[in-house]
């Protein structure tokens, strides 16, 4: 197995906003040891769900020391993206784009709109409820999250040729 992701130095505890729902105490760990050679892992080693789940500590770990001091979680990235490129969204489906419940849908909306990157608007097909929309600061603040989550995701993947990065994404859609 590969030896992950090597986490920018200033990831640290400082900045980090929890996920909603999550106490601070869940997020990763600064210092958290990827596959240490000295320990025993078992029949873990060869779970696919606990090498993903080991992957996207390290992923996160790099995510929030590039954006988390932003305030933005990975969820509240997505949704800003899903929000920016797909106008008509509403929250439902939204919620459901995401594989979360309309609570926390509507939890992520209400913490951008807090942060005045996005407006719920009155849906033009379906005036029971809401599509949400993206504000001039939330596309400004969008493009340059863009960027750095780039940067980020390049880090990530880092040890992997462009052909492996292919074939993971490849693989991780057949999930």
């Amino acid at each position: 197995m590969s030896r992950g992701l090597a986490v920018a130095s200033g990831a640290s505890r400082g900045g980090r906003l929890p996920r909603q729902g999550t106490s601070a105490d869940a997020l990763p760990e600064a210092g958290f040891e990827q596959w240490p050679e000295d320990v025993d892992f078992g029949p873990l080693a060869d779970l696919i769900g606990y090498a993903l789940r080991r992957a996207q500590i390290a992923i996160y770990q790099d995510f929030f020391a590039t954006v988390g001091e932003l305030g933005f979680t990975p969820q509240l990235f997505a949704a800003l993206v899903l929000i920016e490129r797909n106008p008509s969204l509403n929250q439902t489906r939204l919620g459901r784009i995401m594989g979360v419940n309309r609570a926390a849908a509507m939890a992520f909306i209400d913490r951008l709109e807090d942060m005045k990157l996005v407006a719920r608007e009155a849906s033009k097909s379906d005036r029971r409820s809401n599509a949400v929309v993206l504000t001039k600061l939330g596309r400004e603040r969008l493009s340059m999250l863009v960027q750095a989550v780039r940067e980020h995701d390049a880090r990530a993947s880092q040890n992997l040729t462009a052909s492996e990065v292919s074939t993971l994404r490849r693989l991780l859609r057949k999930f």
